[in-house]
């Protein structure tokens, strides 16, 4: 990692999300390397078994809500915000987070966002960071670009020091990112589009955690956007061939004019299918557990089902959750690829550049990307993701 001299001034730093795949090696890092004192905000330890292998602070609540995020922020000097969460975390949960730390004069806010906000095929000239956002047909991406205005408008408004970063996929040990790719090339539901010729935007893991480290401390970093990415950027050819080497399984091509467009959605089938899902949600029965009658319906209902046999109980589940995704062979013909997910990413020609990043914060993207498939490979093999 880049060495951090000029450090003094920020030592303890408030990490939201800190028991996700970025937030969680974060936290490794600072920790290893004795940088920066991290204190985790997570909603509970049970879901960080792996940074609780380290000697941090940690401070359990709810973005949403004001009281618990004053007293994480409370005592820090700067903050990282990864947070990732429903609507109401993305936008109240962000705004708790960003008056705690205009109240507590925190001296640096960086704020994790997205090359999304410039939609599903962004622009040519989104190879920069300053090209202007016209439209955003990316759900996700919107609701980041939201966030970023709101960033934003804190420091105009209250002078609030930040700094926004727009990584692309983030890939190595533990991202859902690579697991997924691996996943479906095991099972054959991915394709190679029109030869994989577009490039691949990447960012390895510790890469970014390089460029927010470099951003905690950097004066050029104040109130300024960056993307951050690999060098050099490779194609989507070179990507998912190496991740089908690693499977030894073989990699289907396709032409774009072969991928199928989703069917639209059967409004009422839909919603009575989603229902059952939303109302086993642990988010909502989180708040309806609030309620005294319904909290001790909920125990009584609980116990009722752990008397039942592990069979019956998974049978309720799979029946509540919508149960399995049928999966395509990989003797299906072109046709069955789905004009959506990794194969709809692989449609986007441009190419965020870095140079920003490099001129302003002095990032280096220190693992080159077969450093990072070496580190990945290692990694599947202690989750038992490939073939022995």
């Amino acid at each position: 990692m880049t060495e951090a001299a000029p450090i003094k001034q920020i030592r303890r730093v408030l990490i939201t999300g800190a028991s996700g795949f970025i937030g969680g090696r974060l936290c490794e890092v600072m920790a290893l390397t004795g940088t920066y004192t991290p204190r985790a905000f997570v909603h509970s330890t049970a879901t960080a078994a792996r940074i609780t292998r380290f000697p941090i602070e940690f401070t359990i609540g709810d973005l949403r809500d004001g009281a618990s995020v004053d007293r994480a922020v409370e005592g820090c000097d700067a903050i990282v915000h990864l947070a990732r969460g429903e609507g109401s975390v993305m936008r109240a949960g962000l705004e708790n987070l960003l008056q705690a730390a205009v109240r507590r004069k925190i001296s640096r806010f960086v704020h994790i966002s997205t090359v999304a906000v410039y939609g599903n095929l962004p622009p040519p000239e989104s190879v920069s960071e300053d090209a202007p956002i016209r439209h955003c047909d990316n759900l996700y991406g919107r609701e980041k670009l939201g966030q970023e205005k709101r960033v934003l408008k804190h420091a105009g408004t209250h002078g609030l020091p930040v700094v926004i970063l727009r990584p692309p996929n983030v890939w190595g040990p533990y991202s859902h990112f690579s697991l997924e790719m691996v996943q479906k090339i095991r099972k054959g539901t991915l394709a190679l589009v029109s030869n994989g010729s577009n490039p691949c935007n990447l960012v390895h893991v510790d890469n970014l955690v390089e460029a927010i480290i470099l951003s905690l401390w950097k004066p050029e970093a104040v109130n300024q956007v960056f993307f951050v990415t690999d060098n050099p950027v490779i194609t989507w050819k070179q990507c998912l061939e190496d991740q089908a080497a690693l499977v030894k399984n073989s990699l289907p091509h396709v032409a774009e004019t072969d991928l199928l467009v989703p069917p639209p959605e059967r409004v009422w089938r839909e919603s009575f299918k989603a229902t059952p899902r939303v109302l086993v949600s642990g988010e909502l029965r989180q708040q309806l557990r609030r309620i005294p009658l319904i909290r001790i319906v909920e125990e009584k209902l609980y116990a009722g089902f752990q008397s039942l046999s592990a069979s019956t109980q998974q049978s309720l589940r799979s029946r509540l959750t919508g149960g399995s995704v049928p999966v395509v062979t990989r003797a299906a013909s072109a046709a069955r690829f789905v004009r959506d997910g990794l194969h709809f990413t692989q449609l986007r020609s441009v190419a965020h550049s870095s140079e920003k990043a490099r001129r302003l914060l002095g990032y280096t993207a220190p693992v080159r990307y077969q450093e990072g498939m070496a580190l990945l490979e290692a990694w599947l093999h202690y989750a038992r993701q490939l073939p022995a």
